[in-house]
């Protein structure tokens, strides 16, 4: 059981390391550094990196003193403090993508490739909506099992009104659509009604930025951007980006609130 515990935390995103020592401290309660250490079998040289990353984690108390000692979270609360944890890295990580991907239009705009081809794994569409729509739109024809959108009410809109055929189409053949729309006005109500027949909507708060994926593969993302138009959007092709920006969505769905 105590294994099988292990595999489960390890599955979620701990270390080997993490894991033993959190089921340990579960096992015996509070305890010295050295205590967790040897029950988990962890090196004495690792494990006050060990605890101190499972307290950032949401796992571990420390209770202060000579020596400190190290009590477990309750594990509710503490997979729910890890989903907080993960929820907040992928954030900032989504935001880290955002700024590389303004810093590598600039480069591009500085050395004057010229436009992007449809040939190669990573695209670009310089600022323009009706490029990204575009974009949008063959990414979707191609779809066969899956779209997911993190997106904003008004980019949600213009997306249901411009692609409503295609997406009927999709959810004919049925392909699986989800959306998670931030939450900082209202839908208005006829895109929501009609978007609902097709797809799965939940609403979350704090989103920003737009992320399209599908397929297990293909990405874009399109944020507002100083220039004429007001957005720019990237596009790649990469199964292990689009591995962690699933592991995002699947997040931010679980707290989704159900249109």
């Amino acid at each position: 059981m105590h294994s099988q515990s292990k595999m489960y935390l390890q599955e979620m995103g701990l270390s080997e390391y993490e894991a033993s020592t959190y089921v340990g401290l579960l096992q015996a309660g509070t305890s010295t550094a050295k205590e967790a250490a040897t029950r988990a079998g962890v090196p004495q040289s690792r494990v006050y990196d060990v605890l101190d990353s499972l307290k950032t984690k949401g796992f571990v108390v420390v209770q202060e003193g000579r020596p400190k000692k190290f009590g477990p979270i309750e594990a509710n609360r503490a997979v729910s403090q890890f989903r907080e944890f993960k929820r907040r890295e992928h954030a900032r990580k989504l935001d880290e993508l955002q700024g590389l991907g303004e810093q590598f239009l600039t480069a591009v705009d500085d050395a004057d490739y010229g436009a992007a081809s449809d040939e190669v794994d990573i695209s670009w569409s310089y600022p323009n909506r009706y490029h990204i729509l575009e974009k949008l739109e063959r990414l979707g024809a191609n779809a066969e099992s899956e779209i997911r959108m993190i997106t904003t009410p008004e980019s949600f809109e213009r997306i249901a009104n411009h692609h409503a055929e295609l997406l009927a189409t999709k959810h004919e053949q049925g392909v699986e659509i989800r959306a998670l729309i931030s939450n900082d006005r209202e839908l208005d109500a006829a895109v929501r009604d009609r978007a609902s027949e097709l797809m799965t909507i939940r609403l979350v708060e704090n989103i920003s930025g737009r992320l399209y994926t599908y397929d297990g593969e293909d990405i874009l993302l399109a944020f507002r951007a100083p220039n004429d138009d007001g957005y720019v959007g990237i596009s790649t092709a990469s199964p292990h980006l689009y591995a962690t920006l699933s592991h995002l969505f699947e997040l931010l769905w679980a707290d989704g609130e159900p249109v």
